[in-house]
């Protein structure tokens, strides 16, 4: 398990960007194992449940099969998370949590405001453009 502190800038459109103060948890395989066992058994113990409900079960028991397998798949393709996100809104500058412990680390990521409400990036960590997945076609 490693931790690595990241800042980087928290912008809204036609707003200043501020610094977003990130840890940064990487996952060894054992926990990477132990995070999508746990949502395996959370859907097989959700079918098992719905299992002697007439009718209920021939839909939920199913579903919640699928639903944390393919949960327990995404739980093992990360391998870095969020620990904590901090930083201020850029309109309205309340220094807030931005909610994203426990999510897959991956930049840049659209967060809201919990006071104003605004539609905030939160930046890649580089500044560039080949960071987001998106490039920049050549100009004429």
């Amino acid at each position: 398990m490693s931790t690595r502190s990241v800042t980087v800038p928290l912008s809204g459109f036609g707003c200043a960007p501020t610094p977003a103060h990130l840890t940064v948890e990487g996952l060894t395989q054992r926990q990477r194992l132990t995070r999508a066992g746990t949502v395996l058994a959370a859907g097989m113990l959700a079918a098992l449940i719905a299992l002697p409900i007439p009718l209920v079960h021939f839909l939920f028991v199913p579903g919640a099969l699928l639903v944390g397998a393919v949960l327990a798949v995404l739980r093992m393709r990360q391998h870095e998370i969020f620990r904590s996100a901090e930083a201020s809104c850029p309109f309205c500058h309340t220094v807030q949590r931005l909610g994203l412990a426990g999510r897959e680390f991956r930049l840049p990521r659209a967060v809201h405001c919990r006071n104003c409400g605004r539609a905030l990036e939160l930046g890649a960590e580089d500044g560039s453009a080949g960071a987001s997945g998106r490039a920049e076609a050549p100009s004429p």
